[in-house]
């Protein structure tokens, strides 16, 4: 008996722990026999493809507002998950509701990423585009915790070729309980002073409005969630906001308009072998239903106005 009084505390405590958690995040690979097991990071050579092997693409992430993935692949871009109730749902639609949980409430995909930054993806720049990164030597994803108040994903590159010179980069996705917004932390290092220009921003939408505010760059507008292919379903349609913004204006060299993105250039004022960027995204969905959400561009803009105010304090 005095053996099993400690485990059954520390099931209850293990309980009350998950009970009290207010993010989730989890990152599932595929079986021989189909099944989507957890793991906690991947590893894989550059050019070496696993963007199928995984269940929702890559890493995915929540709290009681929103969900994010991160693309495991050259693109590594962020995508979004709008819900129409507060709580936290990953667990079980797994990024991938069916017509029955959508029914019952549930959120889903909300935006058609495509080749853009989506929101707040970080690229370099090619020719006056956003370019992806590749080619890597490595390429790493990982979810480094998990909760109970904020989780945090990391991707790294390893050997990343880019404007003759090869880089190491690490990301850090940090999305907090509570919050909409995910704060991401770049650090990139090489043998050389880095001499190169970055990008992230936010994708445009046909028929929608851009608001470059400061240092942040927001969107609006309706999309095809699931693509072209899904015009024929009205159901799909999603309008979102979008939002990035950038604190620290000494790394903000212009705002640019590319046709398909509004981008923020990011660079330093004097090359230097390790550079890092500090930056925020955000996003709304016109689905979310509770007191406090948005449902117009101008409600959504504002937002963005006193968060941006509230992240240079």
């Amino acid at each position: 008996m005095k053996r099993i009084i400690p485990i059954l505390l520390a099931l209850l405590s293990f309980a009350a722990l998950q009970a009290e958690a207010q993010v989730y995040a989890e990152m599932l690979i595929s079986d021989k026999k189909g099944d989507h097991k957890p793991i906690q990071s991947l590893s894989v050579p550059g050019g070496v493809d696993v963007y199928n092997n995984l269940h929702h693409h890559g890493p995915a992430f929540e709290s009681n507002l929103v969900a994010y993935r991160v693309y495991f692949d050259h693109r590594q871009t962020v995508d979004i998950y709008g819900k129409r109730r507060q709580g936290l749902e990953l667990a079980h639609t797994q990024f991938y509701p069916t017509a029955e949980d959508i029914a019952n409430g549930y959120g889903d995909d909300v935006l058609w990423a495509g080749t853009t930054v989506s929101v707040g993806s970080f690229r370099g720049m090619k020719d006056g585009k956003p370019s992806f990164i590749e080619p890597v030597k490595k390429r790493t994803e990982s979810i480094l915790e998990y909760g109970p108040e904020r989780t945090v994903v990391e991707i790294t590159d390893e050997g990343w070729e880019y404007e003759g010179q090869i880089l190491d980069m690490k990301q850090l996705y940090t999305l907090e309980s509570g919050h909409r917004d995910v704060r991401v932390d770049i650090e990139i290092t090489c043998k050389n002073p880095i001499t190169s220009t970055f990008c992230t921003g936010v994708r445009l939408f046909p028929d929608g409005t851009e608001r470059r505010a400061g240092t942040s760059v927001a969107s609006w507008g309706s999309n095809w969630a699931y693509g072209p292919k899904d015009t024929t379903d009205i159901q799909r349609k999603a309008t979102v906001g979008l939002a990035v913004c950038v604190p620290n204006q000494k790394v903000v060299r212009s705002i640019e308009n590319d046709g398909e993105n509004l981008l923020i250039i990011l660079g330093t004022k004097r090359p230097q072998k390790k550079v890092r960027f500090t930056y925020y995204l955000a996003f709304c969905s016109a689905k979310e239903e509770w007191e406090g959400s948005f449902h117009s561009a101008d409600a959504w803009y504002s937002w963005v106005d006193k968060w941006q105010k509230k992240l240079k304090e």
